[in-house]
């Protein structure tokens, strides 16, 4: 038996040992994530061109099978949640093991390729094929975030065949040739360094939820010691102290992989809605319950049910609050904003009108729109993209007494004695006049002589009574 294939069976057997309980959890995560086979199997090229099943864990929906480009980019739509986790961590490749165990595999060699670039290994590739493939070497170290290589206005599987294959090829040339079990224990750890440091993008991940996942540690932490401590009105003593402890790793970790599960870190916060409330809800009482399930099997004969079922009551309120709380603030800050910026109503209901509003709901806007008028009866007192339309033209003076209106936009182009009489209206009560057809980035969207008024009455979005 060669050095090479001693390294294979003794680190696919140990590998597979130790990542049982892993492997264990990440078929359920992928299971619960989108029912179907947790495993997949695909036909790749072996050793010496024969065909074998590589395996991994499933990370497109279980009806996708090999349809789609044969590789997988960054933000690739056909991904479930648990399987874009996978990918850029590598997991999914754990199955890999089975594979090496058998020796369809090896730990080190030229990555497996799928029937569709069967083609590309003629000419100076061919010999490629005449070496098992392999978990680790230089391609999976230089291209561990493969997925973010693909450009986003060129076809995934051209791409590939044109720039990443020709560079992967000449790698796996150039390994070859310097091959030995020394080299490849190094491209192992190498492999494995790529896959947390760089597949994983921390900088990404830690800034964007590096505070808030903070702050859901700190919380759980403190809400289980206070848990303890109503419980046993103090701090716990002799084997209550160990449940303690044991909790306090325990939990965290539970609770924080139930979340990501629960897909609770994607939303915007300030923007936590009660939707967001409800999946939150759930992913904790998913996190909660395993956790305690591993608190009772760590120690079954010290914990108790009152105590964990007391965490979750504590707990839940506890994640739910900061969120509460950043929006209240975020709300509270963009109340105290809108009184820096002026007061608009929009007249005319159309297509302009529309597109009016919808620009004056961002931010850099930078206006509060209070409302439509409109001259036409039918639309007195329906809602626009939650907006109220008061009234006419008539009404402006009413509206601007009780509204203090800074500004009135006009969508359409009026004709020369609308015009004249809205500039007296306007100058009369401190109010100015935006005529859109009179705005380079505006005009098309009016037409001349009420056009875009006509046009809007025929087509309107979003009108409620």
């Amino acid at each position: 038996m060669t050095c090479k294939r001693t390294i294979d069976l003794l680190l696919s057997l140990l590998g597979l040992v130790i990542a049982a309980p892993v492997m264990i959890i990440i078929a359920a995560c992928v299971w619960l994530d989108s029912p179907g086979n947790v495993i997949f199997a695909q036909k790749r090229l072996g050793l010496h061109g024969k065909l074998f099943d590589l395996y991994k864990f499933r990370k497109f929906p279980a009806h996708w099978r090999d349809e789609g480009p044969g590789v997988t980019v960054a933000r690739d739509i056909r991904m479930t949640r648990v399987g874009a986790f996978l990918e850029r961590t590598k997991l999914d490749e754990l199955p890999q093991l089975w594979n090496v165990l058998k020796g369809d595999m090896s730990f080190v060699g030229p990555r497996p390729e799928s029937t569709k670039f069967a083609d590309l290994f003629t000419g100076r590739y061919q010999p490629i094929l005449k070496h098992l493939p392999g978990i680790f070497g230089p391609n999976q170290v230089a291209f561990a975030d493969e997925s973010r290589f693909y450009p986003p206005d060129e076809d995934p599987e051209n791409f590939y065949r044109r720039y990443l294959f020709p560079r992967k090829a000449e790698a796996d040339l150039e390994y070859l040739r310097k091959e030995n079990c020394l080299r490849d224990l190094n491209w192992i750890a190498q492999g494995i360094g790529a896959s947390l440091l760089r597949g994983l993008n921390w900088r990404h991940l830690i800034g964007n939820y590096g505070s808030v996942l903070a702050i859901d540690l700190f919380v759980i932490e403190m809400g289980w010691i206070l848990t303890n401590i109503l419980h046993f009105s103090g701090f716990p003593n002799g084997a209550d102290y160990q449940v303690l402890v044991a909790g306090l790793w325990i939990f965290p970790l539970a609770i924080i992989l139930g979340m990501v599960w629960g897909n609770c870190y994607q939303f915007l916060r300030p923007y936590f809605a009660l939707v967001d409330m409800v999946r939150l809800t759930r992913a904790v009482s998913v996190g909660w319950l395993f956790g305690s399930l591993s608190l009772f099997a760590y120690s079954w004969h010290s914990a108790s049910w009152y105590l964990v079922f007391t965490a979750w009551f504590v707990l839940l309120p506890l994640l739910l609050m900061p969120r509460l709380g950043f929006r209240l603030w975020h709300e509270k800050a963009i109340a105290l904003d809108e009184g820096k910026h002026p007061r608009a109503v929009i007249y005319g209901v159309g297509v302009a009108g529309i597109a009016l509003a919808t620009w004056m709901n961002q931010e850099r806007a930078g206006r509060k729109l209070i409302g439509f008028i409109d001259d036409d009866f039918k639309f007195s007192g329906k809602q626009i993209l939650g907006y109220r339309v008061f009234g006419f033209k008539r009404d402006i003076p009413v509206i601007h007494e009780k509204y203090t209106i800074d500004e009135l936009w006009v969508a359409f182009n009026p004709k020369t004695l609308d015009r004249e009489r809205l500039q007296a209206l306007c100058r009369r009560y401190g109010i100015k006049l935006v005529i859109v057809a009179d705005l380079e980035p505006f005009s098309p969207m009016t037409g001349d002589n009420g056009e875009a008024r006509g046009a809007g009455e025929k087509k309107i979005y979003g009108i409620r009574g």
